[in-house]
């Protein structure tokens, strides 16, 4: 799950330092289809979600041919994630096909399975190729922004949506942010590193459709408890990660204490790169 993070220009006012994700993309063969990978330590004590889904899919990615890249995925977090324990994932060849071939992979720990994710691979095929999702209007030139870096490692910007008569933002999140290493020409990296940034603001966007709206400064874990329950990506263009990638999510609504966020993907130049659902857990906490 992704650390909640505030919309403003600034960083957080509740200092924590940041992972270090240098060995984030890093994963050691245990035999067969089977890989460990280790987490960085981050500052809310937990596993964050977008890299159990890198890893997970970074793993399935071995045991694909190379000229198979993957167009999707979808993931169930079942239990919060030890950063302090290695995480195993067991990669399963479901079908390998001229077109298409699919993967599922299981991420464990010593207390069970703690993610499960299906992933599709397909072969390039030349076709027509066209774009309906606009670029956001109101997301400013990244060349003009200062970034913060977040408690998960990337770097980030949260732009500042206006209100309307009443005083109340949209439910949405409209988020600046990249992968704060040089990732090599490797297409296929640089998808493992979009799905981490894929974490980076889905239950930002939850909370804003939520009556309390996204909390203050630091003021997060005393305002909701929350946690990302599936998530789903769908890969149009490659891209790279370690260059400024924009996220445009919108919350749809809360019903009881599930709520859901959809939204784009995009490069600086405008190009729809990647789609993104998320539906997560939100309970309001005693005022």
């Amino acid at each position: 799950m992704a650390e909640p993070q505030p919309e403003s220009k600034t960083p957080p006012a509740v200092e924590r330092t940041p992972a270090e994700v240098a060995t984030v993309l890093q994963l050691e063969s245990h035999g067969p289809d089977v890989w460990v990978g280790e987490s960085p330590d981050y500052p809310w004590g937990r596993i964050y979600g977008g890299m159990v889904i890198a890893q997970a899919l970074l793993a399935a990615t071995q045991t694909v041919v190379p000229d198979h890249a993957v167009h999707s995925l979808h993931g169930y977090f079942i239990l919060g994630g030890d950063p302090t324990e290695p995480v195993r994932y067991e990669v399963d060849r479901i079908r390998n096909g001229r077109s298409f071939t699919t993967r599922r992979v299981v991420a464990r720990q010593s207390g069970g399975a703690i993610f499960n994710l299906s992933a599709s691979f397909q072969r390039h095929e030349e076709g027509v190729e066209t774009q309906t999702a606009d670029f956001p209007t109101d997301a400013p030139d990244p060349a003009t922004i200062t970034p913060y870096k977040e408690g998960s490692g990337t770097d980030r910007y949260d732009v500042v949506l206006e209100s309307d008569e009443q005083g109340r933002r949209p439910p949405r999140s409209l988020v600046w942010a990249r992968y704060p290493a040089e990732l090599g020409e490797d297409p296929r990296v640089h998808a493992c590193a979009l799905a981490y940034l894929s974490d980076t603001n889905p239950m930002d966007a939850v909370a804003t459709a939520h009556p309390r709206g996204m909390p203050a400064d630091g003021e997060w874990e005393h305002t909701y408890m929350t946690a990302s329950l599936d998530h789903a990506m769908w890969f149009h263009r490659p891209a790279r990660a370690d260059d400024w990638l924009l996220f445009d999510l919108d919350g749809h609504g809360i019903i009881r204490t599930r709520g859901l966020s959809t939204g784009h993907v995009f490069t600086a130049d405008g190009q729809h790169i990647a789609t993104i659902a998320q539906e997560g857990l939100i309970r309001e906490l005693d005022r």
